[in-house]
């Protein structure tokens, strides 16, 4: 292996479950995805230092299907073995997929394309107990044609002010919503499908939140409309249950497009 690189920068690939995490970003109390990583990578190179960036930050109880981090590391194990070593460290609700040598220049925030987040209702009169982690249990009547109606309002560049969560940090609230869309699957599922350049802080979950409340009638979906022009929180519906929401994958330039 002396022809492996030790210092060198690396693109991981990442799958979780989010249900025992207090989110990705580092914290000084609480297990968190981005503390787990660095944790694993230190141990894996002798107690050097590793600090991992990822393409986005999910909330605690989150899930990601395909979650995307870079790291600069100076381990002397190739891409295959140091991708087994990380697998064999980390716990089981954490697993990277995928782990490739990459141009020091690649950022896995700042190089994003686009991000693709879907939230999943379980709409069983019972409730699903092999979904309740990662959908919401919603038995009462809705009026897709409305949510669809409100979805596709939604659609383009906005200030999404309206969407976004209070702590919410950017000063610039204009996203762009490429595409919004409401699936029905078979049995009683139903996924809202959400992709963009980026999002705000909790603003997938703010627009299902709304969207629920345009199906269920408490709000019309004009609504979309008037939150978008005045970007009043207020006007909006409830920040959907975090355990919804999967951050289904984050596309790239190189990427083959691939769901």
């Amino acid at each position: 292996m002396s022809d492996v690189d030790p210092s060198r920068r690396v693109r991981l690939d990442l799958a979780y479950d989010g249900t025992e995490f207090a989110g990705w970003q580092r914290q000084a109390r609480g297990r968190t995805v981005q503390g787990e990583l660095e944790a694993a990578l230190e141990r894996i190179q002798g107690g050097k230092r590793a600090v991992v960036h990822g393409a986005g930050r999910t909330d605690a109880g989150v899930h990601a299907r395909r979650q995307v981090a870079h790291v600069d590391l100076c381990a002397r194990l190739d891409d295959g073995r140091l991708l087994h070593a990380l697998r064999g460290v980390l716990a089981a609700d954490l697993r990277p997929l995928a782990l490739r040598a990459v141009d020091r220049a690649f950022d896995a925030r700042r190089d994003v394309v686009a991000k693709h987040y879907r939230y999943r209702l379980d709409r069983s009169a019972h409730g699903d107990p092999f979904a309740r982690h990662y959908a919401l249990h919603w038995p009462w009547r809705l009026d897709v044609g409305a949510m669809r109606d409100g979805l596709g309002r939604l659609v383009g560049r906005h200030d999404f002010g309206g969407f976004a969560a209070a702590s919410c940090e950017a000063l610039d609230r204009v996203r762009t919503v490429a595409a919004a869309e409401l699936v029905e699957s078979d049995g009683d599922g139903l996924w809202f499908r959400f992709s963009g350049p980026g999002f705000l802080t909790h603003m997938v979950r703010i627009m299902v939140g709304t969207l629920l409340e345009i199906g269920r009638g408490r709000l019309e979906p004009g609504v979309v409309d008037r939150i978008l022009a005045a970007g009043d929180r207020a006007l909006a519906g409830p920040t959907a249950p975090a355990h919804g929401l999967i951050l289904w994958k984050i596309v790239y330039p190189d990427d083959d497009g691939s769901d």
